[in-house]
């Protein structure tokens, strides 16, 4: 329950921020907007280590698994998120404008605004090597890996994926408040921030209707429409979708969700290679609320929304994002950020503020991807059945 915690702390920001940033000196909203900048400055500089660390350690784990399981498994996961993401796309543009979100709104909003809050300083750290790059090299080298069937390799890579990881959950989530409260001053400063999130209820509503949504058709498809079916393996994996509502976390509720698989699938080899394999790669939740998220911070930013060509532009990059993101609150989105910004626009203000609303509906995120990962399951299942291929002892037992 401790991660409730963060979404506590930021809730009582907002709060605050809007009650009393008006009085708060420019001198305090200053320092806190700095260590905010400074924050994000050396996260983006660690970000090529960071991705290549996750990628390259997820695609050489795979190198116990037959060649044929890997390919199905990331062609699968790959076209899984691709398809939700278009979905998220879809819902924004169709439903976005009618619930209020025109990048007209916020014209002339942003037009009359005074001299914009800035840090005090910033840190000049040299740009050793592109994020894109660290995506391409560290999934050619997870391949090789996976391929290779080396284990110092997937031990190599496993180890640096914990250092990363014990850096991120030990340092940066526990300062994720402090990150996230001198972006809100930044906004508070330069329009006004109880204008700016009294209009997000709808926006928040969209999305967990087209998670849901995306939910009952993953479990429609998965079953063949078998109604039966679809209530008994959601009331399987109901437990697990509650302890993701309070972890955040795909990889802690794991232990539940491989449960509720083997007992969907009643096969234990499935169950126990699909779970673990994409508990950290395949992100229905975040696939569909992401591209939301993006256009309302776009449409609130006075910003009209991506084209689709732009869109299908940045779908290539997040598929390829996703195989390196780290297993934290707001793991996604801090992969995303510098992609957004480099590549779509994005400033240091419309990220904090992606940020801070992806962080505040990150639960409910974590839920879909926990229960899509047990459809997923299932749907692999079905194919591997019919493939005759990894047979779970249960099944080989039946048949014998």
């Amino acid at each position: 329950m401790k991660e409730f915690g963060l979404i506590l702390k930021l809730g009582l920001a907002i709060i605050l921020i809007m009650l009393f940033g008006d009085y708060a000196p420019e001198w305090l909203q200053q320092s806190f907007f700095t260590i905010s900048i400074l924050m994000k400055e050396t996260l983006i500089f660690a970000m090529p280590l960071i991705v290549f660390g996750f990628l390259f350690s997820c695609l050489a784990s795979f190198q116990s698994r037959a060649p044929l399981l890997i390919i199905m498994v990331l062609t699968f996961v790959t076209l899984s998120n691709f398809v939700f993401v278009q979905l998220g796309y879809w819902a924004g543009d169709v439903f976005l404008p009618h619930l209020g979100y025109h990048a007209a709104n916020a014209v002339q909003k942003v037009a009359s605004t005074g001299t914009p809050l800035e840090p005090f300083f910033t840190i000049p750290y040299p740009k050793l090597i592109s994020t894109d790059m660290a995506l391409i090299i560290g999934a050619l080298a997870g391949l090789y890996g996976a391929f290779s069937g080396n284990k110092k390799l997937v031990k190599w890579g496993n180890s640096l994926k914990n250092v990363i990881q014990a850096g991120l959950v030990k340092v940066f989530i526990p300062l994720v408040p402090l990150y996230v409260i001198g972006f809100l001053f930044k906004v508070h400063h330069d329009e006004s921030l109880g204008e700016m999130f009294a209009g997000y209820g709808p926006m928040i509503g969209l999305i967990l209707v087209v998670q849901l949504a995306s939910i009952l058709y993953f479990y429609f498809k998965a079953n063949l429409g078998n109604l039966k079916a679809i209530k008994a393996a959601l009331k399987n994996v109901f437990p697990s979708g509650l302890v993701a509502l309070s972890t955040m976390s795909s990889a802690a509720t794991m232990p539940l969700t491989l449960e509720a698989a083997e007992k969907n699938t009643k096969n234990k080899s499935i169950a126990q290679i699909m779970i673990p394999a994409t508990v950290n790669i395949h992100h229905v939740g975040d696939s569909v609320a992401v591209p939301i998220l993006i256009a309302a911070v776009l449409a609130i930013s006075g910003i009209d929304a991506m084209n689709y060509s732009t869109f299908l532009l940045f779908s290539m990059y997040y598929m390829v994002a996703k195989y390196g993101v780290a297993g934290v609150p707001g793991g996604e989105v801090i992969v995303l950020l510098p992609i957004l910004e480099a590549h779509f626009g994005f400033t240091d203000q419309m990220s904090g503020l992606l940020t801070t609303l992806y962080i505040l509906i990150d639960p409910f995120i974590t839920v879909t991807n926990v229960v899509s990962n047990g459809a997923l399951a299932i749907l692999m299942d079905k194919i591997c059945g019919r493939m005759k291929a990894f047979q779970g002892t249960e099944k080989a037992t039946a048949k014998a």
